[in-house]
């Protein structure tokens, strides 16, 4: 595994790997001079001199090629002094050629070849002209760098609502993703004043504890949901994340009170221990509903007399027999029916009674026998041996079928 250094340009930039080229004595906060794409560049030491896998290095590892001495920071400093003065001829330039953008700041590099301009423009500009024009003046190599509000914050720095540095100025290599969500899981203003920072975009360090708020909240009720405390239930007004506690008011006074999770975790399964057993004695309403449709179903599931009656009758002829009986029919073919049969149809052919609530002799004398063997004599007092020659015969009437329901 290689040997590598850490090294940063800035305090806030990226860290890169460069070769320590036999300085292993280096550590953390030394400066030194390195070899960059763009020629020697002045850098602090990041990480001390270390062994890395090789996957970890991307590209070509550049040495370091001595340590930084006081004659470096003196020319550092003198270019950097020209900063206002190479500002303001830019700036005029900028209006010269009418340019719609606005300079943030301007760089020398270490050794004076090379002055970076940055700037801010809404769109995209066309500065090849300005270019040149820069390069005549300054008769040095000149690059023009177009950058986002955030970026002009991390090069200007300053302080932000919260009364600290910038962290993108001090300590943040990368910018945060953060989202409006991030403000609501953490119960701030929607207010953009409230959540901007100076560069006008949403607060880098809502990034920050914005897990642990959803972590938190994970394990809390929501607010609006009803829940059991100590003291009587109660819907859920507020959530305290940093003290991990909910603000519930009480449904019996209206007042709102601050319970723990736990607390409110054993006052629902002490409640919920008493309904299940009050359940299982059956004195609770959902009990009495539940045995009401029990019963309900019980006799919804019960068949009527007339169907049992109906059902135990599975021969056609006793079925035709009682349509016949239904119509008044004299000649009904009882001689098919067998003795269990004739006392069903006897049970479901109520004879009309006199006005005293009793049967006539008329009707106790025609009413069919109980028994299958008094049969015989019953049909044989009823119907006639013979016919009479002298009187006319009736015409006999048709066999009526009454059809079954099925």
């Amino acid at each position: 595994m290689p040997v590598v250094v850490g090294i940063r340009f800035k305090d806030s930039g990226k860290t890169y790997y460069f070769d320590p080229n036999g300085l292993e004595s280096l550590a953390q906060g030394d400066y030194v001079i390195v070899e960059t794409v763009r020629g020697p560049e002045m850098a602090k030491v990041a990480h001390p001199p270390r062994l890395v896998d090789p996957e970890v290095i991307v590209g070509e590892l550049k040495p370091v090629l001595r340590r930084a001495e006081l004659a470096d920071f003196e020319r550092l400093r003198q270019l950097n002094s020209r900063q206002d003065e190479v500002l303001a001829r830019c700036a005029e330039k900028v209006q010269e050629h009418g340019l719609p953008m606005r300079l943030v700041k301007a760089e020398y590099s270490f050794d004076g070849s090379r002055l970076t301009f940055y700037f801010t423009a809404e769109k995209r500009v066309d500065f090849r002209a300005l270019v040149r024009d820069l390069a005549r003046t300054f008769r040095t190599r000149i690059e023009l760098r177009q950058i986002g509000p955030r970026d002009e914050a991390k090069l200007l720095g300053g302080i932000g609502p919260c009364g600290r540095l910038l962290c993108c100025a001090t300590f943040l290599p990368d910018y945060a993703r953060v989202s409006i969500k991030m403000a609501k899981d953490q119960d701030l203003p929607l207010n953009p004043t409230k959540i901007s920072g100076v560069c006008g975009r949403l607060l880098c360090c809502l990034s920050y504890e914005h897990e642990q708020y959803v972590a938190v909240k994970s394990r809390m009720p929501r607010k609006g949901a009803w829940v059991q405390t100590p003291d009587g239930p109660g819907e859920v007004v507020g959530v305290n994340v940093l003290r991990e506690t909910v603000i519930v008011a009480l449904a019996s006074t209206g007042l709102q009170e601050e319970f723990l999770p736990a607390h409110i975790q054993e006052a629902t399964r002490h409640v919920g221990d008493v309904a299940r057993s009050r359940n299982a004695e059956g004195i609770t309403p959902a009990a009495r509903m539940r045995a009401e449709r029990q019963e309900r179903r019980a006799d919804q599931g019960r068949p009527s007399e007339k169907r049992l009656l109906r059902d135990s009758i599975n021969n056609p002829d006793v079925l035709e027999a009682l349509a016949w009986l239904e119509e008044g029919v004299e000649d009904a073919p009882l001689d098919l029916l067998d003795e269990e049969a004739l006392n069903l149809i006897s049970d479901d052919q109520p004879a009309p009674r006199s006005s005293s609530g009793r049967p006539t002799a008329e009707q106790q004398a025609k009413r069919p026998p109980d028994r299958a063997d008094d049969l015989a004599v019953f049909l044989s007092q009823e119907t006639p041996q013979s016919p009479d020659p002298s009187k006319p015969a009736s015409p006999q009437r048709p066999r009526r079928r009454r059809r079954r329901n099925t």
